[in-house]
């Protein structure tokens, strides 16, 4: 699977780049999101969603404002996409929204932890 994870970061402390090695050492292909780093692992970021076309999932590990910002931004092109939310990246308005628009997503639950189908 190709996954764009939103707000992957280099600091090694962080989930968010846990959750990108988890992804990586279990076979997928990781597309990181950052509009302020230029590579995470060694790996291209992109600034936004508006920059990246070929995903199946996008995983966001963001705050539920961020969340809902990108969702509505980004509606269109993730039409198609499977969507997940991180445990704290989902409230109710970002379940809302994801109810009222898209058919394919998951909130609440970790990547790392759940079987990615």
């Amino acid at each position: 699977m190709k996954i764009a994870l939103i707000w992957a970061t280099n600091d090694s402390e962080k989930f968010w780049n846990k959750i990108l090695k988890d992804l990586i050492s279990k076979g997928h292909t990781v597309i990181p999101i950052n509009p302020t780093e230029r590579e995470i692992e060694w790996i291209k970021t992109h600034k936004n969603l508006g920059f990246v076309r070929h995903f199946d999932i996008v995983n966001f590990v963001v705050k539920p404002e961020i969340t809902f910002q990108i969702l509505k931004k980004y509606s269109k092109i993730l039409k198609n996409k499977k969507i997940w939310t991180q445990p704290w990246a989902s409230d109710e308005k970002v379940e809302t929204f994801l109810k009222e628009n898209f058919e394919d997503y998951i909130t609440n639950s970790c990547i790392m932890v759940e079987k990615i189908i």
